[in-house]
């Protein structure tokens, strides 16, 4: 994977090939009714992009704040994740914080609550639940 300095140096010449494969992809997709997610790990440089291939919904991961994704794409597009996975790695109580505050951050517009890239194998399982628990138990209102 790269990372994110990577990512920022070969934004011009990489990503846009990538991405415009997407807004095809995006519009087959759409065309048979089945929405797009699109998920591109260590995002923060490229998300105004993202959101022009006319996917439904962003995933980001855990490195940007989603009410800055938020402010930089505009509220046409569903936000998908995005609580740092090491999270889980801790207390319940400090799970369903990190959580609430991604729906917080997400705004009031379209939100999927999600961790910003995958499950650790450590992960404890009474984390996870609380994970899941979390928008069920203390919903966040507009």
């Amino acid at each position: 994977p790269l990372d994110l300095p990577d990512l920022t140096r070969l934004r011009g010449v990489v990503a846009p090939e990538i991405l415009a494969a997407v807004e095809v992809a995006s519009a087959k997709l759409r065309e048979a009714g089945v929405p797009a997610i699109l998920f591109v790990n260590g995002c923060g440089g490229v998300v105004e992009r993202m959101a022009e291939t006319g996917a439904d919904v962003l995933s980001i991961d855990w490195r940007i704040r989603l009410d800055a994704v938020r402010a930089r794409v505009g509220s046409a597009c569903t936000l998908q994740g995005n609580v740092d996975p090491a999270i889980l790695l801790s207390t319940k109580e400090a799970v369903s914080d990190a959580a609430r505050a991604a729906m917080r951050a997400a705004g009031a517009t379209g939100h999927i609550l999600n961790l910003g890239h995958g499950v650790l194998p450590a992960t404890q399982f009474k984390c996870a639940q609380a994970f899941v628990d979390s928008p069920k138990t203390a919903p966040v209102t507009a």
